[in-house]
């Protein structure tokens, strides 16, 4: 994880997705919330929700890679 996001930040906004998920309510993007191209810091938030929803019971079958793609990152900037 990224030495500039604390723990309590990447929580905070893993639980905002989920929250989102489960409502069907979006939530603020979590790029205004990490810093700029910290890409261990959106990891990071990933890996939260993955180990939270592995915790109960899911089972991880793939990973989405889109971000690693120039176009999707400047099409979702």
């Amino acid at each position: 994880m990224s030495a500039n996001v604390k723990k309590k930040t990447i929580d905070t906004l893993a639980r905002n997705l989920r929250e989102a998920a489960r409502t069907g309510k979006p939530c603020a993007p979590v790029r205004h919330d990490l810093p700029e191209r910290d890409i261990d810091a959106a990891y990071a938030v990933q890996e939260a929700n993955t180990v939270h929803w592995l915790s109960e019971g899911r089972r991880l079958v793939g990973r989405k890679i889109g971000l690693t793609s120039r176009v999707v990152q400047v099409l979702l900037g």
